[in-house]
Formats: C-alpha cells, structure tokens, sequence
C-alpha cells in the first residue's frame, strides 16, 4: 500500500525529530503551491454573486416587507434554562424615603432610620448674645431648625414631651416653637433626670453632706434627701432618690430612709429600671431592678417640716430680710406639697442577666461610669474603654433575651447617645456628624447609616415627631 502524500504547506519530520529552530525553519521555507485556475474562477464568481445581492439590498432600501420577511427567516435561539437558589429572607425591617426638605441643611438620611424627632445642644458665639442653640432635626424629612439660647446649656433632658436644659446653675424648661425659657429649678451642681413621673433630681454639695431634690417639669417641689458627701447620685425612681455609697446601691426617700438594692455599681436608671452591675469571687452578673412608688396612706407628717425647711434654706440669705421672707413663704409652701404627696414602695420584681461575651471580654473597670437605658426598659448601652483607656465603642446588651452586640464602629471616640422611641435605634455623634445604628440589623443587612449633619453636636434626646 502507497503512502499517501502529505498535505501541502507541512512538512513531515523524520523520525527521531529536530529541534525547534529547524521546524520554524522549515514551515517558512515550505510556501504551499499556486492555486489551480478553476478554483479562481469559482473565487471570482463567488465575489460576483455578493456584489449584486448588495446593490440589490441597497435599491430596496427600507422596504417594510422586505424586512418583515427577513425577520421571518431569521431563527432565534433560546437561551438554556438555569435554576437559580434563592437566597433567605432577611428579618423586614422598615426604611424611610429620602428626606423632602430639600432646601434644609440635612439631605443625606440613611434609608433605614427611626420616624422621629432628634434634638440636641450646640454651641454658639461665645462673646455674642446667642451662646449657645437646641438642633431640631426631623429625620424624616430631614428640615433642621436652630433654637437660640441665652447661655451654652451642658444638659439636655426630656421630661414627657417639656425639654429642658441646664444653663450655669439654673435648670429650664424651652419651649421650642419660641425660644422662650422658665426656670424650675436654681442654684444645682448637678442635673440628672427622674422618672416615673418624669422630672429632675438637682444636687448640692457641701463639705460634709450632699442634698437632691425631685422636682416636677412644672418646677413644683417632690421630695428631697440629705446623704453623706462622698455618696453618688444616679437619678430617681419617683421620689426614691437612687444613690450608691460604699459598694451598695439603695432608693433613698424622703422619710430619710432607704429601699436597698444590693451591692455593685449602677450601670443605668431608666423608667421603672435600676441596672446595677455585681460581681462576686465566681464572676459577674446585671442585676435589673424593677419597682415604683404607688399611693398609699403615709403621709409623712413629721417629716415635712424638718425637710422643707432644710430645702428652703438651702436657696436664702440668713442676713437678707428679704430673702428671709421669701424663705418662711417657700417652706410654707413646701409643707403643703409635701404633706399631700405619699411616698410608698410599690412592687419590686428582679431578673438576673449573665454578662455577653461582648462585656465579659472587657473587665468592668474599662467600662462607662453609666449607660443609657432604652425607653422600654430591655437594653442599655455601655461605653468601653480599652485597657490603655482610649475609646473602644459601645456595647449594647438586651436585658430580656441577654446577648450583647458591638457597635460597628470600633477604637472610635463616639459622642453622645440616645435611644430612638422605638428602644431598636441608638444614635450617637461621630466627628460632626450623627450615626444611626439600628441594633436589630439581621445577617447580611447594613447595621448603621450616617446623617451628615456638619454641627458640632454635644448632648442628643429622640422623641416622637410632633
């Protein structure tokens, strides 16, 4: 049998081969044969047939028939079919449309943010007439109005819908529309809210003793206690003022006896609530305290004149006639108030939460002095420190299921805090700016968001919008 011939254009090595060099050689030396005429002829026609389908596609231009039967002719492929897996669903969580004010100075709103109010302190010119101003923000449709003060307020409190402010010694209540201010209370060293009813708790120290008085949003006089000085005063569960002293946190009233919690420190008072940290040889655990002061027939008689006169002498002069006047009208006054209000201790309930691992990595001496409760009473946030005490965050821990989440934004120094009304958002500033930080945020989901404010913000409270 005859070999047949190898095709032209290649060349068949011999055995044993050669190198690369001989076989690049050799297929550039190896040109392939000239073509034989009648495979040009049948090139040429070929050529000629396109041609004239061109010049005949060209003269029938656009010719809707035409195109209808070339679109017949044409064979359309479908494309393979693919299964695709869905993914979970995420938790629903509500998002909010992009602010409508848009001639105000916020219009950059995270999608997912509560529907309310934010209103927080700013400082103004120190040397002008305006020193300082209360940020009202709309977080829904992101309009801001400025509110001018008369000096720079270092505290910013809610009381059931009156907001108030500190200003030097003196405690107001604003009335926002206006700007207009009314003192409630005056001559206080230190302002820390009361709750159940709302209110404010107004201390002042002197060398020895310390005296806190509850009073009202309408400045009317609650009840008052006099404690040692080196005692710390956290707030007040109606008219129990809560203090810790020597290890041991206790509801003081003003019969000048004390409702005692236990020991360790407080970590957060909020409405109805008294969060107190307690740490024993095995470890540690958050105590959640729950009582309220409820009416009943007590109605300290003996125990108004000595008070009262005590509070009122507070506020006077003893070589001032004047002002001794108006102190015996104060004490009047204050007797009659404090006859009529009974001072009870109502229901007392507790729950034991062990510490998350976001807190039990931290020793407690790296925490915040104090948290922030969340309006329903179930979550606080914490500050942490890390161990060379520069800032590490915020934790927040959920007394009713007991996990802890970090905040997302880690070894940041973050400003003020503030629970939304809905107690699953916590604000609080970053550089110029506010984060919204939505602690129910599911796998996969965006946990926080910026509102770009551009304001120096120092105190923050979140109501429902009006």
């Amino acid at each position: 049998m005859s070999t047949p011939d190898p095709p032209r254009g290649l060349e068949i090595l011999p055995e044993g081969g050669a190198d690369f060099a001989g076989v690049q050689e050799s297929v550039i030396e190896r040109q392939p044969s000239p073509l034989p005429p009648r495979l040009i002829a049948v090139a040429v026609l070929v050529l000629t047939l396109a041609v004239a389908a061109l010049a005949v596609a060209w003269l029938r231009g656009g010719d809707p028939e035409a195109d209808d039967a070339s679109a017949a002719a044409t064979t359309t492929t479908e494309p393979p079919v693919t299964t695709t897996t869905a993914a979970p669903e995420l938790p629903p969580r509500t998002t909010l449309p992009p602010p409508t004010a848009l001639d105000g100075p916020v219009r950059d709103l995270p999608p997912v943010r509560p529907e309310a109010e934010m209103i927080a302190t700013l400082p103004g010119d120190p040397t002008g007439n305006v020193r300082g101003f209360l940020y009202r923000l709309d977080l829904l449709s992101g309009e801001a109005t400025y509110v001018p003060l008369g000096g720079l307020p270092h505290t910013l409190l809610d009381l059931d819908g009156a907001i108030a402010v500190a200003i030097g010694r003196d405690v107001m209540r604003v009335e926002l529309e206006t700007g207009d201010t009314v003192v409630i209370a005056e001559d206080t060293q230190e302002i820390l809210p009361a709750y159940s009813p709302p209110g404010i708790v107004a201390v002042v120290r002197s060398t020895e003793h310390l005296f806190a008085r509850v009073i009202g949003p309408d400045g009317v006089f609650r009840s008052a206690v006099q404690l040692p000085n080196e005692a710390r005063v956290h707030g007040a569960l109606g008219d129990h003022v809560v203090v810790s002293m020597a290890g041991r946190v206790m509801a003081a009233d003003g019969r000048n006896q004390a409702l005692q919690l236990g020991a360790g420190r407080v970590l957060a008072v909020g409405d109805s609530h008294v969060v107190r940290l307690q740490c024993e040889e095995y470890g540690c655990q958050i105590t959640d305290t729950s009582f309220s002061a409820s009416v009943g027939e007590d109605r300290r008689d003996e125990w108004c004149e000595g008070i009262c006169a005590e509070a009122a002498g507070q506020f006077s002069d003893p070589d001032d006639a004047a002002d001794t006047a108006d102190q015996a009208e104060r004490t009047e006054e204050c007797e009659t108030i404090c006859e009529g209000y009974p001072i009870v201790t109502g229901t007392i309930s507790e729950r034991i939460i062990e510490l998350p691992a976001d807190l039990a990595a931290a020793s407690s001496e790296r925490w915040s002095t104090q948290g922030v409760m969340s309006p329903d009473g179930n979550r606080i946030a914490i500050r942490l420190l890390h161990g060379n005490l520069t800032p590490a965050g915020v934790v927040v821990v959920d007394l009713d299921e007991g996990w802890g989440r970090h905040s997302p934004e880690i070894g940041v120094d973050l400003g003020a805090m503030a629970w939304a009304p809905d107690s699953r958002f916590l604000l609080y500033t970053l550089d110029n700016d506010v984060m919204v930080w939505d602690v129910e945020a599911g796998p996969g989901q965006l946990p926080s968001g910026r509102a770009h404010v551009g304001e120096p913000l120092e105190h923050l409270i979140l109501r429902t919008a009006p």
